[in-house]
């Protein structure tokens, strides 16, 4: 399958658990648990802030390239959900679970930055994972799992369908768009380069993939020395 194909399959509600954010409160989009308001804000600080050109790391890539404002349509606003202090990466998975399936590649994360975009009323619309690994091939590695993932989930939860264009994201890239049994659309943009994967959940089609398209821009201005690729 083509990295850059929309997947007809069916998938089960645990890929929510990185989309199924509630409410303006501030919660991990992968994991549930909190972070304080004022490390939530220091977070989305440094996260605007964030050049991509000027990125040594791959952690300072995933920064760069994490949800913000600009990304999102006007009035819209982001959420950060930076993990607590002294929590550790294995104990907040960002993939694993997706129709029961595990990812090894977990194991390879170096750092990872939750955001939730959130529309004009407050609502969550647009869940978000900006990670880092600890090799170009871990993160290609979990583009694949994931595309295995969705391929593998029962028939009778989720109906796939045509999905937003893939043109203008980064070249490792994959979309999928499917219906919930309550008629709820939802949109997953995929992209990595290097080190580095954009995750993104909406239930906006068109204003999911405009986001994918906006963090794309930053994803091809990230020093390849930074990234390994």
């Amino acid at each position: 399958m083509s990295p850059r194909s929309v997947l007809l399959g069916t998938v089960t509600v645990v890929v929510l658990a990185l989309a199924g954010c509630t409410g303006s409160g501030s919660t991990d989009a992968a994991t549930g648990t909190s972070a304080e308001p004022a490390a939530a804000g220091a977070a989305a600080a440094a996260e605007a802030a964030a050049d991509p050109a000027v990125a040594n790391t791959p952690a300072d890539a995933a920064l760069a390239v994490a949800l913000r404002a600009p990304d999102l349509p006007a009035g819209w606003s982001v959420q950060a959900n930076p993990l607590a202090e002294g929590a550790k990466l294995t104990d907040n998975p960002s993939l694993a679970g997706i129709c029961g399936a595990t990812f090894a590649s977990e194991a390879h994360r170096t750092a990872k930055h939750p955001v939730v975009g959130l529309d004009g009323s407050g609502t969550p619309q647009i869940s978000s994972e900006a990670i880092a690994y600890d090799s170009a091939d871990a993160a290609a590695t979990a583009v694949q799992e994931l595309v295995q993932a969705f391929g593998s989930c029962p028939a009778d939860q989720y109906t796939f369908e045509p999905g937003p264009s893939a043109q203008g994201l980064a070249a490792n890239s994959v979309v999928f768009q499917y219906r919930l049994a309550d008629g709820t659309t939802q949109v997953v943009v995929a992209q990595t380069r290097g080190q580095v994967l954009s995750v993104l959940i909406g239930e906006d089609p068109a204003a999911t993939a405009a986001a994918g398209r906006s963090i794309a821009v930053r994803i091809s201005a990230l020093p390849a020395a930074a990234i390994g690729g």
